[in-house]
This record gives structure tokens, sequence and C-alpha cells, in this order.
């Protein structure tokens, strides 16, 4: 599992804005590609979405050091997470509230 992960984080670490360049990769050769099965598509948008979403709560969290939201917000990733795997076992879209309705948009 590490092997596959490897190449991704050259990418990411390696370039100045590699992790913006991920992002671009995975948006247009993932979510926009017609080619790729449904469920692939709209869970990689649903964790783009979800990416964006941590981008910001991390900004704001520089500008408001509050240690507890911190806490709580890792804890609150972590369920998603958890319930996103789940769902996707069982072959179910998840449902998250916003970021659902979101990617079957851009889908």
């Amino acid at each position: 599992m590490l092997l596959i992960t490897f190449p991704i984080a050259i990418i990411e670490k390696s370039f100045p804005f590699g992790s913006f360049l991920l992002f671009i990769i995975l948006f247009a050769g993932l979510v926009r590609n017609p080619k790729v099965p449904y469920f692939v598509r709209y869970n990689a948008c649903q964790a783009l979405l979800l990416d964006i979403a941590l981008i910001i709560i991390s900004y704001l969290l520089r500008i408001l050091p509050i240690v507890e939201l911190g806490s709580i917000i890792f804890i609150f990733t972590l369920s998603i997470f958890i319930y996103c795997i789940s769902q996707c076992m069982y072959g179910v879209e998840p449902e998250i509230p916003y970021f659902s309705k979101s990617a079957r948009m851009q889908i």
C-alpha cells in the first residue's frame, strides 16, 4: 500500500505547488473523466470538496488558535472518514450534507 502512495507523495512534496497540481490531476483525471465509474468519481469529488473545507478551516485556526476546536475538527473529520468508508463497503453513496449535493453537481 505504501508503494502505491509514494509517487503521490513525491509529486506533492517536490513541486512548489504540488498539492494544487495534485488537486488538478485528481479533478481532471477522475471527476471529469466519464470513463471512470460513477461511484469512484463521486467519492473523489467528495474527497476534494472535504479537502477544500479542511484547508479553509486550517487557515481559520491559524487566525484563531483554539486548541479545543482543532481536536473537535479532527474527531469530526475522522468520523466522516469512518462513515464514508462504511457506506462505500456496503455500496451506498455516502450522504454528507452540502458536500454530496455539490459532488453530484460537479459530475
